[in-house]
């Protein structure tokens, strides 16, 4: 996968940070430019579509608040408590259903340089609950390796984590791009990615790696010794979904031994009702906004309960036909989903995160975790 930066412009508060160093070492060629916040916000940011943005990368600092709670959903709908750490901000890859073209407010990537606050604030958090164990992550506003092979952020934060106890690390992926991890030690690291069958990566996941290279890489990475994860989020309804998923987890299982899958998730297409006037100015030939969708307890618009529980009965059973132990979970579902397909859910946000770290415990001992408490979860 190709996908071209044609500018770079940077803070000038920041051109003496390493990191800047770093990337502007690792992209020769790209035009750059030395540019204050206000005027790249007026002469640059202002000016372009999100198409255009997404071929610009602005490098610039900011003090703090990079480390926060994934905004996940409102009740009842079932979040995991996981913690995201937002250096990268917008990304270069086009998915047709992507919330962030609702959600952030610039077109441009962001690259915020500031490494020794990230890692304070994380060692703040894991002192401040040291009965926990959390779950970090750096894919929520961007994709985690689209950029690292500019970036190498990858190898600062494996160095970081892998000297952590309560604490491990995810990068979340639809690419194909990890080369700089590969150098790196796996130890509290897991590397998952973003799945869909490979049509609807031809229609609706623009300038993302095709499947096979996805699982491919996912192949590489486990043979390293990384833990793997893998989400099947958001799951999109078509008139052939089944012809679709079952193959699609035939060929991740032919590839990646499941004992080595820290988790799966699944979710189903979502979104807030503004999306959709966005997509359909975007991607007028996308099909994914005309099915049937009703409004949730949240907000967000949803294929209604009894399609959602359709599809994740027939994928959950074909998971666990391929790997009875896998653990997999539900993003921004209700108990009663849960209980339609698995028979059971977590009693709390808190329960579902105590969760994570037993099954964690269980089953990967090298992880060296101690045995998780679950009155330290419900507590926290």
């Amino acid at each position: 996968m190709s996908i071209p930066i044609k500018k770079i412009y940077v803070d000038g508060s920041v051109i003496e940070e390493p990191l800047t160093e770093r990337v502007l070492e690792n992209a020769p060629g790209i035009p750059e430019e030395i540019i204050d916040v206000e005027a790249f916000q007026e002469r640059v940011a202002d000016q372009l579509t999100l198409s255009q943005g997404k071929r610009v990368l602005f490098i610039t600092g900011q003090k703090g608040d990079l480390v926060k709670p994934c905004p996940g959903t409102l009740a009842p709908y079932l979040c995991c408590r996981y913690t995201v750490i937002n250096q990268i901000i917008q990304c270069p890859m086009d998915c047709t259903y992507c919330v962030l073209q609702e959600y952030l407010d610039s077109p441009v990537m962001i690259l915020h340089t500031d490494m020794d606050d990230v890692f304070e604030d994380i060692d703040g958090l894991l002192a401040s609950q040291p009965g926990r164990f959390f779950r970090f992550g750096t894919g929520e506003l961007s994709d985690s390796l689209v950029l690292d092979h500019v970036t190498e952020l990858t190898r600062d934060y494996a160095r970081f984590f892998s000297e952590k106890r309560n604490a491990l690390i995810e990068f979340k992926t639809k690419t194909n791009r990890v080369e700089t991890l590969l150098a790196v030690s796996p130890k509290n690291i897991v590397v998952s990615w973003s799945v869909n069958p490979q049509p609807i990566i031809d229609t609706d996941e623009f300038f993302s790696a095709r499947l096979e290279e996805r699982l491919d890489a996912a192949g590489r990475c486990q043979d390293r010794g990384f833990l793997l994860g893998f989400h099947f989020d958001p799951i999109l309804y078509t008139p052939d979904w089944e012809a679709l998923y079952h193959p699609l987890i035939q060929q991740l299982f032919s590839r990646v031994d499941g004992s080595r899958i820290a988790w799966v998730s699944l979710g189903s297409l979502r979104y807030p009702p503004r999306l959709k006037e966005i997509v359909l100015k975007r991607f007028p030939r996308s099909r994914l906004f005309y099915e049937e969708m009703i409004r949730g307890m949240d907000g967000k618009m949803r294929y209604p309960k009894p399609m959602r529980v359709e599809m994740y009965r027939k994928i959950f059973g074909w998971l666990m036909e391929k790997a009875p132990d896998l653990f997999v979970y539900f993003c921004m579902e209700s108990p009663d989903v849960w209980d339609r397909v698995m028979g059971t859910h977590p009693a709390s946000n808190a329960e579902l995160d105590f969760w994570f770290a037993r099954s964690l415990h269980r089953r990967f001992p090298e992880l060296e975790l101690d045995s998780p408490n679950r009155a330290s979860y419900t507590a926290s």
